[in-house]
């Protein structure tokens, strides 16, 4: 069959990429607001024929302030020097927007997409459907089929069941743990019944293998996981940097989320208390892995990626992490959870000691990876991420983006658009105490001089509306056309009812959605056959329409 398929980056107003493939009503219509959409704006980016060696290295719960060349380090009680320096050797972003939790940043980096497309909405708690369905092609899978090798020490939380670990999505081997660190307590706690209950154990695997149990994940292990991910991936630099192939090496740690309980290496070290120390073997940790990129001789062609998957949570108060100029924590969408540490590294190529304050965000890393190494995307599926690799590698000083949605659970929670940032839900937040509530109307704040999201501009910027819309618009038609994933689900569904845009009623979306096909419609038409009379279905009957 030779239909058309159309495939979204949610971005205007270059927020819709065409490509081939599609089945469905609306597609015409799709295709001409990507059309348009791509005229007014962006160029597209030059392919890179390099094919470097890939180490994406991503902590968990680490807050914005936490490391010493993003404001924290020192002040803090824990030294970064390795990370301070691996951002001075490359670039540095402020203005990184991670997912709002562990399990939906983790789906956003694999598969590009928001995880409201691929039913990855929480970080579920283990025995509930979860997990990235087997249809979804993750950055692994591109990366494998593109001739990489392949690797996963660390966190997956992605699925824990055997077709959604990380080996049955792209990578050749894993060792690590499909949840939660938090589960390493579950054992320890009063009443816990393991007949009731699985026992977390520590996984391995390789692809085309079953994934066996090496050992229970208890508070015994926990303070050496890092240590273990850490030597893993050394072993992998160092076998793989004689090969023939390029390799994708993802290390995801389990630092600094809780329970912080320090490596005894560590164990008052800081002299500032647990969170310190993790701060202070977190930060050698990822020297460990700079150094073996060093000592293979293969750091020239091997491009680093550092970041966070969201901010700190406050459950383990006092040691957690620290926001720096931002508000919020964990769970929600405000600048202190979702804005997060992210630098790059690839000598040579990436301009050292440079600092954007571009938007950025962590679906673009798919599409960027894809890009500088020549992989194709699949066509047949919507893509929120943008190729970033312009701004990257300095042949650009602008992001290919303006703006980027956030989501809480199944509901669009609030836009950023430029330095504004539209809210559509209540949050208000407290330490260790989070309330969220309807609004009459939304919040409309100034990021870059109201940091702490505080004072709501929505009496004086009614008209920041029209461009939020014309982000959320054509996300909401690339729902329409491509479906969602409900949570542990395998096959994409229609999206109205699961998915809910707070102030749009699902009725009321379905007539502007009508309306706005028509308009469209009605005017390319008047262009192509201006003789022809043309009737809105949506108006009363007897009615005449311009």
């Amino acid at each position: 069959m030779n239909q058309l398929k159309y495939q979204y980056v949610t971005n205007p107003p270059t927020s819709v990429v065409l490509t081939r493939n599609s089945r469905r009503g609306a597609g015409s219509l799709v295709a001409l607001l990507a059309w348009a959409a791509c005229i007014a704006g962006g160029a597209v980016a030059r392919a890179d024929e390099s094919r470097p060696n890939v180490v994406v290295m991503l902590s968990d719960n680490l807050g914005y302030g936490d490391l010493g060349v993003y404001g924290g380090g020192t002040i803090r009680g824990a030294p970064t020097p390795r990370l301070d320096q691996l951002a001075a050797e490359g670039i540095r972003f402020t203005n990184f927007n991670a997912e709002v939790e562990c399990t939906p940043s983790r789906s956003a980096l694999m598969t590009g997409r928001h995880p409201i497309r691929s039913g990855t909405l929480r970080a579920a708690p283990p025995g509930l459907p979860n997990g990235l369905a087997p249809w979804e092609y993750t950055i692994a899978e591109l990366l494998s089929d593109a001739g990489y090798d392949t690797a996963i020490y660390g966190k997956w939380h992605l699925g824990d069941i055997p077709g959604r670990f990380p080996t049955d999505q792209g990578f050749d081997e894993w060792w690590g743990f499909p949840f939660s660190t938090g589960v390493a307590m579950h054992s320890k706690l009063p009443g816990f019944d393991p007949k009731v209950a699985s026992v977390p154990h520590l996984l391995e695997g390789r692809k085309g293998e079953a994934v066996r149990q090496v050992e229970p994940y208890t508070e015994e292990n926990r303070p050496l996981i890092d240590e273990i991910i850490a030597k893993k991936s050394v072993a992998y630099i160092e076998e793989h940097a004689k090969g023939e192939k390029p390799f994708f090496l993802f290390v995801s740690w389990s630092l600094v989320h809780h329970p912080v309980i320090p490596h005894p290496q560590y164990e008052g070290r800081s002299d500032n208390g647990p969170f310190s120390d993790v701060m202070l073997e977190h930060d050698d940790r990822c020297g460990q892995i700079l150094d073996a990129i060093e000592a293979a001789g293969i750091g020239d062609n091997t491009l680093v990626i550092y970041a966070s998957d969201n901010g700190p949570d406050v459950h383990a108060w006092p040691w957690i992490g620290n926001t720096g100029a931002f508000r919020g924590q964990l769970g929600t969408v405000m600048e202190g959870s979702v804005r997060v540490p992210m630098m790059a590294r690839w000598p040579g190529r990436i301009e050292p000691g440079k600092v954007t304050n571009e938007i950025v965000a962590l679906v673009d890393l798919y599409p960027t990876l894809a890009g500088l190494v020549g992989a194709e995307p699949p066509d047949d599926r919507g893509f929120d991420g943008v190729d970033q690799r312009a701004l990257l590698l300095g042949e650009s000083e602008k992001s290919a983006r303006e703006s980027v949605l956030f989501f809480w659970s199944n509901k669009l929670a609030a836009v950023k658009w430029r330095q504004f940032k539209v809210f559509f839900i209540g949050e208000d937040v407290k330490l260790r105490e989070r309330v969220v509530r309807e609004l009459w109307a939304p919040r409309v704040y100034n990021v870059a001089q109201d940091p702490r999201e505080e004072r709501d501009l929505i009496g004086e910027y009614l008209w920041i509306f029209r461009p939020v819309m014309q982000t959320v618009i054509p996300f909401v038609f690339s729902l329409d056309e491509h479906g969602v994933f409900e949570p542990g689900g395998d096959e994409r569904k229609d999206f109205r009812g699961r998915v809910e845009f707070p102030f749009l009623p699902e009725g009321q979306m379905d007539d502007m959605m009508s309306a706005l096909k028509w308009m469209f419609i009605k005017h390319k038409a008047k262009e192509v056959a201006p003789f022809l009379p043309f009737e809105d279905p949506m108006a009363p009957r007897g009615e005449a329409t311009d």
